[in-house]
């Protein structure tokens, strides 16, 4: 009988072990495992140029899709000034958001514009446009930044082929910037690159809950 029950200790304690070891090795959030492919967007091909007028220069469009298990990731619009970001002007969680619960969003379009706001009597300042497209629907969402007049020069920093990546670092997807000089150099969305710029708006995607 003791026999017995010094084996069913053992088993139990194993069986611990094993269940221990399966938690540590399957995490609650397998985000980063997922690769995700970047697809640029050319809005204004063809025909719809003629709505460059009303969307604005600074605007730019890419779709997102993702390969396994589903990434909890936000797009987080970074404020970089001389090099380094020194601020946020917001955040658009869980982009792959699905009400369907029998099926998640594996694509999501994104069309980003940043345009002038001039209002009498205020700072001018900049809005910032963020439309998401997927196949339970769109939203649009909309920030506001204030804005320095020194800052006459401003370009886009976008991808202009598809690229796939991992969510391991903050991955950056789509940006601007601009400069008070009149001359205003090619940028691209690596990090030695944006430290090269005077100021920056660089949209980043970023594990939910991570701080950097």
């Amino acid at each position: 009988m003791r026999f017995k029950a010094c084996i069913l200790i053992v088993f139990m304690i194993l069986t611990g072990c094993f269940a221990g070891t399966k938690e540590e090795i399957s995490p609650e959030d397998n985000s980063a495992a997922a690769e995700i492919q970047l697809t640029p967007v050319d809005l204004f091909q063809g025909e719809a140029a003629k709505f460059k007028l009303f969307l604005g220069p600074m605007t730019g469009a890419f779709t997102l899709k993702y390969e396994g298990n589903k990434p909890n990731v936000s797009l987080d619009i970074d404020i970089w000034k001389n090099g380094q970001k020194v601020d946020s002007a917001g955040s658009i969680g869980d982009l792959f958001y699905s009400s369907d619960e029998q099926k998640d969003s594996k694509e999501v379009e994104l069309i980003i514009s940043v345009d002038t706001e001039s209002i009498i009597g205020l700072e001018e300042s900049r809005k910032i446009k963020v439309n998401t497209n997927s196949h339970s629907g769109s939203s649009l969402s909309t920030f506001t930044i204030p804005w320095d007049k020194t800052l006459t020069a401003q370009g886009l920093i976008q991808d202009t082929r598809p690229r796939s990546f991992t969510i391991e670092q903050p991955v950056h997807v789509f940006g601007m910037h601009a400069t008070s000089s009149n001359e205003i150099h090619a940028a691209d969305l690596t990090t030695d690159s944006l430290r090269k710029t005077e100021w920056a708006l660089v949209f980043t995607l970023r594990l939910d809950g991570d701080m950097e």
